[in-house]
Parts: structure tokens; sequence; C-alpha cells
């Protein structure tokens, strides 16, 4: 009987030769998926990574758009005169934003506004102990003017003069000192803040009245007079700025008439005279009067 021949060695061998380079082929393409699919997910990742920063930030963005937006809503009520109305929307703004100096700065003035002066003063002291520059010289000047409402003026001078300190070249606050002066009877101290706030601004009207006020005042009435008539000032105003004027002309005369009878005393006291007679001279006694000493023998 024939046996049927079997494959040889050589072809066995050939098999086996293929089968583990197919094998490793398939390895070597099953670590590559593996390191492709690796290096997606890395790629996802990122991409997911970049995508959730640019949400953050846009979001960011909208909230600071809003916050912005709100600030400045509020801004305009109080430039409308709706203080009231502000003190509302400050309360929101700060449950929702937080506190900071600048909301600080227009609750103090809305406070202010709304004739809580008790409340506005605490709120100036804390904003002129929290901060520096100009928003320091905007809780001085409103301090200022408070002291002012309650004809402190010698108060109201010491805080606007710390304001002007801190902001030289705000006319506003220049203004307000040169009336906190005046109504003090310090006239003459008055004129330099008045007339450096008509030079800063020269066309605001609540400048040019005080302006006004302080040239009649000083007795300069055609300057006062022109002045007014420039600024195209309604006879209501210059009536007002005429009798304004004669109240701080009363103060300084008032502030003079002080400034007399605090005065030291004059007294004649003997001075010693070679002549032999006794001859006097005038020194100043302060009260209560010092007795003058007798005159030395020749």
């Amino acid at each position: 009987m024939m046996r049927t021949a079997g494959p040889s060695f050589g072809r066995i061998s050939r098999f086996m030769a293929a089968a583990a380079a197919a094998a490793a082929a398939a390895a070597a393409l099953a670590g590559c998926a593996t390191r492709d699919i690796g290096a997606a997910m890395i790629q996802q990742q990122a991409e997911a990574q970049v995508e959730l920063a640019r949400m953050r930030d846009k979001t960011a963005r909208a909230e600071y758009n809003e916050q912005a937006v709100y600030l400045g809503l509020i801004r305009k009520m109080q430039q409308d005169g709706l203080y009231f109305a502000s003190l509302a929307h400050i309360d929101v703004y700060v449950q929702r934003f937080g506190n900071d100096n600048e909301i600080r700065v227009m609750r103090a003035d809305a406070l202010r506004e709304t004739e809580q002066d008790k409340a506005a003063t605490e709120a100036y002291q804390q904003l002129a102990a929290s901060s520096q520059g100009v928003q320091a010289a905007h809780a001085h000047h409103g301090l200022g003017l408070l002291a002012g409402r309650q004809e402190d003026f010698a108060q109201a001078v010491t805080e606007l003069r710390a304001a002007a300190a801190l902001d030289p070249v705000n006319a506003r606050i220049a203004s307000d000192l040169g009336y906190a002066l005046m109504r003090s009877g310090a006239l003459q101290d008055a004129r330099v803040p008045v007339m450096q706030a008509l030079e800063l601004d020269a066309r605001n009207p609540r400048v040019i009245s005080n302006a006004a006020v302080w040239l009649m005042a000083d007795g300069k009435r055609v300057q006062a007079n022109a002045m007014m008539q420039k600024a195209a000032m309604p006879e209501a105003t210059r009536s007002a700025v005429r009798k304004e004027a004669d109240r701080v002309a009363r103060a300084a005369a008032a502030r003079e008439r002080a400034a007399v009878r605090s005065a030291p005393a004059v007294r004649a006291v003997p001075k010693p005279s070679t002549s032999g007679t006794p001859a006097t001279v005038a020194v100043a006694a302060r009260s209560p009067a010092v007795a003058a000493p007798e005159s030395a023998s020749p």
C-alpha cells in the first residue's frame, strides 16, 4: 500500500515562519492601534480642557460685563438724582458682586443726598480709612459737605483742605473749600481756592457762582456783575449770588470784630527815664491784666 507523502520539513518551516511573521505583524498593528487610541484620547482631553477654559473665560467676561453695566446703571441713577432708588440697587449689586471702594463711594453719596447724615458720615469715614488718592479725597469732600450742611464751617474747612491736598486739580473740591472759608469769615483765605476752581473749570455754573460771590463780598461788584453777565446767569441766580455775598461779607466783618476783641489790650506802663521824670511806654497785657511794675528810682 502506498503512503501519501506528508509535507516536507522545508515546507513546514516556511509555514511556521510565515505564521510567525503574521503574528508579529498583527502584534505590531495592535501596538500601533493602542498607541493611536491613547494619542487620540489625550488629544480629546486637551481639546476638552481648552474648551472648558474658553467657557470659563466667556462666563467671566459675561459676568464682568454684567457687573460693569450694573455699576453704570447705578451711576446714571445718581446723576439723575434718583438716590433712593440707587440705594436699593446698590444692595443688589453688593449681594451679586461683592463690595468694593467704588460702590462704597456711591453708597456714601446716596446716604448723604437722602439726608441720612449719621450713616453717611460713618460711610465716608470708613472710605477715608480704607482708600487712597482720589477715593480718599472724595471721602473727605463728602465729610466736608456734611459739616457744611450742619453749618460747622470750621470742620468743613478741615475736611475740604484734606480733600484738596489729595486731589489738587478737582475744581469742585477747590470751589467748595473756598465757599466754606467764605462762610467761616475767612474771605481773603478763600480767594486762592475760589480762583483756582474758576481757572480749572470756567464753565461750571457752581464754580462761577462762588467766584461771583467772592468778588461781590470783597467789594468788586463791577467785576462780579460782568462775570454773571458773561455767564448769562438768570436774574434769580444773580439775586441769590448777591444775597450770599452780603451774608459772606457779614461773616467776614464779624470775624474781624472778634479778632479785634481778642487782641491784647494796650496799657501805659512807666518807663525809667534818665532825666528823673517817669516816662511811659505802651506794652501788651493779656487778660487778666498784669499789674504794671513800679518805675525804678534814679
